[in-house]
């Protein structure tokens, strides 16, 4: 038994077979195609194949797979509203002629900071490469600011850093590889402490900072540790971009933390690089979205690549 849908955008006819939509429908119940394999008597490749196909004939992606769980896009959501409808007007034997259009949503904004931009590009460079229909807008705000506009909707991706401080965010991870960023000291090679090898935060007591923003989680790491020596740092600049950061503290006597990461990017500035000889753990770098919220079929796209690809082939 086939099915005929209109879409007028794509100003096309697509036929869909009722199987594929109960196989489709199932898989959601089930949250898995393996146990919706067993429930249907089938083998988890027919499943699969059937929904690629699927996919490809309504020129949308319906859902996605981070781990073992499935879930659905905004479209998949609708459309699994629709297929139970169908499904259930086929077994009353009542032949509907059923017309929906899905549209797919071809721009994607994203925030990221210069660091996390860093480390995901040439990832990002490959799912372009990938998907030419795609178009995305990279915001670049610091951690805090972009978990915020993610857990607002502001955006629907998020490249953060932890501590993640926004309790309605969901926290996925790349399946192969462990970013993170490591805090280090950098000020001017005139500056007195210039030639050490490494340094504490006891030994800054009486020196000037310069610090990225409030919305950035250096800042709070510069606050908390001086507080844990007994002092106040003396904060005499705030940046929110590390690329002004870097270039005055270079021109100062002043110091700064930023991310070690960052350190070939910025080999021309007359800058020590000074690790910090305190017990710090590195930064873990993750994708965050928001909680119970469906996914754009682009965002989906870009959340599968970026968490099951194989990005330790991208550092170097």
């Amino acid at each position: 038994m086939l099915l005929s849908f209109t879409i007028p955008s794509r100003k096309k006819r697509m036929l869909m077979e009722i199987r594929q939509l109960r196989y489709f429908i199932e898989i959601v119940k089930a949250g898995s195609y393996s146990t919706a394999a067993k429930n249907l008597f089938v083998t988890q490749p027919t499943l699969s194949w059937n929904m690629t196909n699927l996919q490809e004939e309504i020129g949308n992606k319906l859902f996605y797979q981070v781990g073992n769980h499935i879930k659905l896009t905004t479209v998949g959501a609708d459309f699994y509203e629709e297929s139970q409808k169908i499904v259930q007007a086929f077994d009353q034997l009542s032949h509907h002629s059923i017309e929906e259009t899905f549209y797919e949503k071809k721009m994607l904004a994203i925030g990221s900071s210069e660091i996390i931009s860093s480390l995901y590009l040439t990832s990002i460079q490959q799912f372009m490469q990938d998907h030419p229909n795609v178009t995305l807008f990279l915001e670049e705000n610091d951690s805090l600011k972009t978990q915020y506009k993610v857990a607002h909707q502001e955006l629907e991706l998020g490249l953060v850093s932890y501590p993640i401080v926004e309790s309605n965010l969901e926290i996925e991870e790349n399946n192969h590889h462990t970013f993170q960023y490591h805090p280090c000291l950098i000020m001017s090679y005139t500056h007195p402490l210039g030639t050490a090898n490494q340094l504490s935060f006891k030994q800054l007591k009486q020196e000037t900072f310069i610090s990225m923003s409030k919305d950035n989680v250096l800042y709070h790491l510069l606050e908390k540790k001086s507080n844990e020596y007994g002092f106040t740092p003396n904060i005499s600049l705030v940046v929110n971009n590390y690329k002004t950061f870097i270039a005055t503290v270079a021109a100062t006597q002043a110091v700064g933390i930023v991310p070690l990461e960052l350190k070939q990017d910025y080999q021309d500035f007359p800058l020590s690089w000074i690790p910090l000889n305190e017990k710090l753990a590195g930064f873990d770098i993750v994708i965050v979205h928001k909680k119970n919220e469906p996914l754009t079929p682009t965002a989906a796209l870009l959340l599968e690549y970026l968490v099951n690809s194989h990005l330790e082939a991208f550092i170097n």
